[in-house]
């Protein structure tokens, strides 16, 4: 992760505070000037700390570095949205952990590992991965991937049969991603949303799916951004199915179709047509 120094800095000025008064009750002027002339960055709670005192989200300070190990981390969850496996599976065959020299890239990895061996149905090898994120980088990376792999493990005991477990995990994942204190981006924080939000569908609790799938959605309009708008409009969709509201289902069903369509998202666009035909049955 790196740190937008010139950017703190042009808030900081927007909002009328000298360094001194952005610092105090935080850290030390000579913090803040590391961070602006440096691009320092600071421990978790001294960030979060200024992010609320400018009314900021930490993204807008605090971006990934892009890199040969970030594209190819990229091009993994491209093809765990698109739910091609294999393609994941593949990629992080490439990647050797030996080499990876950050702990958010470890926590990446391990995560990213994880989720492949739930869709494998690995279940007790991908539980031990998230165990590892969860356990050795909590301290060091207070970033969106917590939650994610927090829903990660949430999935993994669904799959289990261990709804109970499941619920307080998924539950967990909600709290910290309303804590707004974790670093993602966009992409990260719909993914997030989409992947809560059908959790809870699957524990047949399609009110809190409602709620999620529509915080991520407000979040997208927010953004200007179609991304997985018609994943999240097709869990608020279902959500409705099992509530036994077929009106709202549908309408919220051909809103998910008509993005899909926009999106090129052909496996959601094929499971939004298997649902809407099942309503006419």
């Amino acid at each position: 992760m790196k740190l937008r120094g010139d950017v703190l800095k042009q808030i900081r000025r927007k909002r009328g505070l000298s360094q001194t008064a952005l610092a105090e009750g935080i850290c030390t002027q000579a913090t803040i000037s590391l961070m602006e002339k440096q691009n320092r960055l600071p421990k978790m709670d001294i960030l979060t700390a200024i992010c609320e005192r400018l009314n900021i989200s930490s993204d807008r300070i605090v971006e990934n570095e892009v890199s040969g190990i970030n594209e190819t981390f990229n091009q993994i969850v491209d093809s765990l949205i698109s739910r091609n496996f294999e393609d994941a599976s593949t990629l992080l065959k490439k990647v050797h952990v030996k080499n990876l020299e950050s702990d958010f890239d470890k926590q990446r990895y391990y995560y990213l590992v994880g989720m492949v061996q739930v869709e494998s149905d690995q279940l007790d090898e991908a539980i031990f991965n998230f165990e590892l994120v969860l356990t050795q980088f909590t301290t060091t990376s207070a970033n969106i991937y917590l939650a994610m792999t927090t829903a990660g493990m949430a999935l993994a005991y669904l799959k289990r049969g261990d709804k109970e477990r499941a619920a307080r995990l998924t539950n967990r994942s909600v709290k910290l991603i309303d804590n707004k204190k974790l670093i993602g981006s966009l992409h990260q924080w719909a993914s997030i949303d989409c992947q809560i939000s059908e959790l809870y569908l699957q524990l047949d609790d399609p009110d809190n799916a409602i709620d999620v799938a529509n915080k991520g959605i407000e979040l997208c309009r927010e953004h200007d951004s179609l991304f997985l708008l018609d994943e999240l409009y097709l869990c608020i969709g279902r959500s409705y199915l099992l509530k036994d509201e077929p009106e709202k289902a549908k309408e919220s069903l051909e809103i998910a179709q008509s993005l899909s369509i926009a999106r090129h998202g052909s496996v959601t666009e094929n499971t939004i047509l298997l649902e809407l035909k099942n309503l006419e049955v």
